[in-house]
């Protein structure tokens, strides 16, 4: 029998997959709408002393693509036998990969990028990592202080 937290987990994987589905495969960039307003707020930084170099619309993209991805790292290492862990890395940058390619070949409007590869495969990986700090702090949280002697 599976516990509720176990089932509310499985929803919430599949609402981020899906959601992200969405966003990976939707016909025109999904930043299109706000673009606009992106751009008056880098403007707005540049305008108050953030140099370009450190503030610009292909880094914002970038991190966004990153932090996009973290969850996939998480959800999959969770999934995972501990041990297989980086594999969540690597199916995240087999997935990417053929999404950049499939967006290539389908989506006109999308514009296929290997920068896109990389910061999904950064995201995942950090998820990653994120769940195996986790579980190192839960290992020692549940260690008796004679027992880590």
């Amino acid at each position: 029998m599976r516990t509720t937290s176990h089932k509310v987990s499985t929803v919430l994987a599949v609402v981020y997959f899906l959601a992200l589905a969405g966003i990976l495969f939707w016909p025109s960039p999904v930043d299109r709408p706000i673009d606009s307003a992106l751009m008056q707020v880098i403007q707005w930084l540049r305008d108050h002393g953030v140099p370009r170099r450190v503030v610009n619309y292909r880094k914002i993209e970038f991190v966004a693509n990153i932090l996009l991805f973290v969850p996939f790292g998480v959800i999959l290492t969770l999934r995972l036998p501990r041990c297989w862990w980086l594999l969540a890395a690597v199916i995240a940058a087999t997935v990417s990969s053929a999404v950049e390619l499939a967006q290539g070949l389908f989506l006109p409007q999308r514009v296929p990028t290997w920068s896109d590869i990389v910061a999904n495969t950064s995201g995942a990986f950090l998820g990653a990592l994120l769940v195996l700090f986790v579980w190192r702090l839960l290992r020692h949280r549940t260690l008796r202080p004679t027992d880590r002697a």
